[in-house]
């Protein structure tokens, strides 16, 4: 299954990383198997396990 990695630039994501680190930042670009945010820069996609539009009722245990 591929990972869905496009939305709306400006839009805040939540990016959960393999290793469970959680980021949430303002989407920029999808290029060539990365992700750009404002907040985190480049992330590589073989490193992300999710990614959604983020909520602030989802950070809530």
């Amino acid at each position: 299954m591929t990972l869905h990695t496009s939305t709306y630039k400006g839009k805040r994501i939540l990016i959960i990383l393999t290793d469970g680190t959680k980021l949430i930042g303002r989407f920029k670009d999808k290029k060539s198997g990365a992700i750009f945010t404002d907040e985190h820069g480049r992330i590589p996609t073989n490193t992300i396990k999710a990614m959604t539009i983020y909520k602030p009722s989802m950070d809530r245990p």
